[in-house]
């Protein structure tokens, strides 16, 4: 088996032991961890990107089912869209879903499809009144790492929600060695870096954007008291763990998917890779 195999598959071990270790991570909030939990959240990378989708419609279904819609249609603002939101407008319109895709860049925002609703403003900054609690599902997509001020863009979105909304972030963790590396050195460094591992990050199609890292941790002692003072009543972070940037470095891609291994086993936050984070107004 290659490495790229093992590195797709869930963590092993004793499936009870396993089992008990992710309904504890999802047992603290039992509306946001019901999607996660049929999908078989199983707090590997791997799960993290190949479930994000069916996730965001999971949500989008639970809201309906919970009565969070607009004539049966879930009202969802993807935050950092841009160019790339997650849906088609095909796929929206077939799940019941009213999608408005948001950024902060007009250029970005312009290349996004033209049968979606468009909203240009910083999450993190002034948003017009007019937008408050307009929306049933917030998402986003490796964008929170961006932010700057996460505090305030947490507290947007509360408003942006209609009562018993939800918003999901999904976002690389501190501390991960890849993404420590990414927070401490020069951004010009690090996009040279970024490149020659992944060559599709290139800013005609792929762009980088400066690393901050604000609030994208997995220790709930960091990230649930200032949720719970945005006013958040529900709180979940679903850690992940293992990544893909050392597939390629003989020697060190073992030993830290080994350490990854031991982090996931032992529930040591500091050395997620990945999270969703999951707050319910």
């Amino acid at each position: 088996m290659d490495y790229a195999t093992q590195w797709a598959r869930p963590f092993v071990g004793e499936v009870s032991e396993r089992e008990l270790r992710v309904e504890q991570r999802l047992s603290q909030a039992p509306f946001l961890a019901e999607p996660l939990r049929r999908l078989g959240y199983d707090c590997s990378e791997g799960w993290a990107w190949d479930n994000y989708r069916p996730a965001v419609l999971a949500f989008a279904q639970a809201c309906r089912q919970s009565g969070r819609h607009s004539e049966g249609r879930v009202r969802l603002l993807e935050i950092g869209g841009g160019r790339g939101p997650l849906l088609t407008p095909a796929e929206a319109t077939a799940a019941g879903i009213d999608l408005t895709v948001n950024d902060i860049d007009a250029r970005e925002l312009s290349l996004a499809p033209a049968e979606f609703n468009k909203a240009q403003f910083d999450v993190a900054g002034d948003i017009d009144p007019s937008w408050a609690g307009r929306f049933d599902l917030i998402i986003s997509r490796m964008v929170f790492e961006h932010v700057r001020n996460a505090p305030r863009a947490w507290a947007n979105m509360h408003s942006l929600l209609a009562p018993g909304g939800v918003a999901l972030a999904f976002h690389p963790t501190l501390y991960a060695p890849p993404f420590v590396v990414n927070w401490l050195l020069p951004e010009t460094l690090t996009a040279r870096i970024l490149r020659l591992f992944f060559r599709h990050r290139h800013d005609g199609g792929y762009p980088k954007f400066p690393a901050r890292y604000e609030m994208c941790f997995t220790e709930p002692s960091k990230v649930e008291p200032i949720l719970a003072e945005c006013g958040f009543s529900q709180i979940l972070i679903a850690p992940f763990w293992r990544h893909g940037y050392f597939r390629h470095i003989p020697l060190l891609r073992e030993a830290d998917a080994a350490l990854q291994h031991l982090a996931e086993k032992n529930d040591w936050r500091a050395l997620t890779t990945y999270a969703y984070t999951l707050a319910r107004r």
